[in-house]
């Protein structure tokens, strides 16, 4: 095997040889933007200055149109999204970990920071989300469900999960839409599923590192069954291939029918990404050994599935970044970054695996392989409660009723991209009180670009960074009278009782069943993430206090 066949990404980068198709807001475009959004820019103090929009083409999918997303200020509220939670994650959270002496960063150090990010993030993705629907006139309104999200999981000896993020089942829409969920809605009412991964490469985040981006969707299709939160193992082309069944197919018998999807004449002309883990080693070898090239990074898998085939990429040995054969990465990853790789006329089949086999340490990397596929008790339970059991290999079909209806995926730029190098990560300029960041959009018509956008902070930069910032991280400071003090005052106040119960939301999920507009809290399920560190004793208080002071949000619990 040469050593010219596996490459890190960080080292051996891709370039972008195509044209890009530039168009750049005018006054009146500015403008116009500005009023349509008047209400999420207010949030946060900003106004658009400028934006660039390139245009690099993609395969127009005749089977889809946009949906409800033709209205334009929903269609670029996913954008806005995406773009306002790596600029709170870019100018709050990013490179954290490097503020602490090398001694002191340690796994729980790291974790609690992540923590931090991903809170920070699932806050103003679902800020900008609700109060883009609330302003929307009768005849355009909707009312959005999320329904695929990253970090619940627990991985065994890695993170309690539990992860601040959007949660299955959060909501959002005018009161009264909320109120009657499940009922019957009114008919001019356009209901949206939403996919998440508030952000793809956390641990890039932390440390300041490349291609760690902020992650959503929204579509007019229905879930048919939730993808449990475990691991998948995945192949996927940016060329469109016949399924098949990965049980019954060797990593070279998958490897020769994607190479056949591109027309190539052999497999070796392929290449083939997966993150750098040990229980990737295996499937690396075989691929290597018969020449196809595995091009690897240290986290962060999403934005790869977005972009497989995509063209005039290119590596230093001229290959493009064609596929994955065999990688296996988190369920809520492999959803978001199919819907738009299937947009843009690829394919993908998924396989669910064992994630509590595969992040145990007492096995060689060739037995964590052989083990992929031997579930817990409790992890056959979810295939079992998924109707996965009969089908363990899938595709986005077998999750959404309809996967080319109307939709919309963004990718918002935490730090510099060296997948789609003419992103960059987002920049402050406080002479002249601009913020500059990037997002990626794909839509399900198959169009793809990306949107190189500055921001003017009205005010003082500060204050509108300091408007970004999760509620937890002032209610962090206190406890007993002072934290009852705090969130009373949080309470009284319309934005800031928004803001604070998306927090609430986002942050205790695993503790929350939701009933329309309200909630049931299980008590005893909030001693066990106590228990299993997911949470601490501020955040029981945090709890305790809510209740106390909010007791409308509840319904009747344990």
């Amino acid at each position: 095997m040469s050593d010219k066949l596996r490459t890190n990404i960080a080292d051996h980068r891709l370039t972008y040889r195509g044209k890009k198709d530039e168009q750049d807001f005018d006054a009146d475009q500015i403008n116009e933007f500005n009023y349509r959004h008047k209400a999420v820019l207010d949030n946060y103090d900003f106004a658009l200055e400028s934006c660039r929009v390139m245009n690099l083409g993609g395969r127009t999918n005749y089977d889809s149109n946009l949906g409800a997303l033709r209205n334009r200020k929903l269609r670029q509220s996913v954008i806005l999204s995406a773009a306002f939670s790596a600029v709170a994650v870019g100018l709050h959270g990013r490179g954290s970990l490097n503020k602490y002496p090398e001694k002191e960063q340690t796994k729980d150090l790291a974790n609690l920071l992540k923590r931090a990010n991903d809170r920070t993030s699932a806050q103003i993705m679902a800020e900008v989300l609700q109060t883009t629907v609330e302003t929307l006139p009768p005849g355009e309104e909707v009312l959005i469900e999320s329904a695929i999200t990253e970090g619940v999981r627990a991985k065994p000896g890695l993170e309690p999960g539990g992860n601040p993020t959007i949660c299955v089942g959060a909501l959002f829409g005018k009161e009264e839409h909320c109120e009657i969920y499940g009922l019957d809605m009114p008919r001019n009412l356009a209901l949206l599923s939403m996919g998440n991964d508030v952000i793809d490469g956390t641990t890039k985040s932390i440390k300041g590192l490349h291609s760690s981006l902020t992650a959503l969707f929204l579509t007019e299709a229905n879930l048919k069954r939730h993808l449990p939160d475990i691991y998948v193992q995945r192949w996927m082309s940016g060329a469109h291939f016949k399924k098949f069944n990965p049980r019954e197919a060797s990593l070279i018998d998958a490897a020769e029918i994607i190479s056949d999807s591109y027309g190539f004449s052999g497999i070796e002309k392929l290449s083939a990404f997966f993150l750098d883990r040990p229980r990737h080693y295996p499937a690396m070898d075989v691929l290597n050994k018969a020449g196809v090239s595995t091009p690897f990074d240290k986290d962060g898998d999403l934005l790869p599935a977005v972009i497989l085939g995509m063209d005039e990429l290119r590596f230093p040995d001229d290959r493009g970044l064609y596929s994955m054969i065999g990688e296996i990465g988190g369920s809520a990853e492999w959803t978001v970054g199919v819907l738009p790789l299937v947009w843009r006329g690829g394919q993908a089949i998924g396989m669910l695996t064992s994630h509590s086999s595969l992040t145990r340490k007492d096995l060689s990397p060739e037995d964590k392989w052989k083990e992929r596929f031997h579930f817990t008790e409790d992890e056959f339970m979810l295939i079992q409660d998924a109707r996965f059991e009969r089908k363990p290999y899938f595709t986005i079909g077998d999750i959404l009723d309809d996967p080319f209806a109307g939709g919309v995926s963004a990718f918002g730029s935490i730090t510099d991209n060296y997948y789609l190098p003419f992103m960059k990560g987002v920049t402050s300029e406080p002479e002249n009180n601009r913020i500059n960041v990037n997002v990626l959009a794909v839509n399900s018509l198959g169009m793809v670009e990306c949107w190189l956008m500055a921001f003017k902070c009205n005010h003082e930069m500060e204050k509108s960074l300091n408007k970004m910032v999760s509620p937890k991280e002032e209610l962090e400071k206190s406890a007993g009278k002072e934290l009852e003090k705090a969130i009373g005052k949080m309470l009284d106040n319309e934005r800031s009782r928004k803001r604070f119960r998306i927090f609430f939301n986002n942050e205790y999920y695993p503790a929350l069943i939701p009933v329309q507009n309200r909630m049931v809290l299980l008590h005893k399920v909030v001693e066990s993430l106590a228990e299993r560190g997911a949470i601490n004793e501020a955040d029981r208080e945090i709890i305790a206090v809510t209740e106390r002071l909010a007791g409308e949000w509840f319904v009747e619990s344990d």
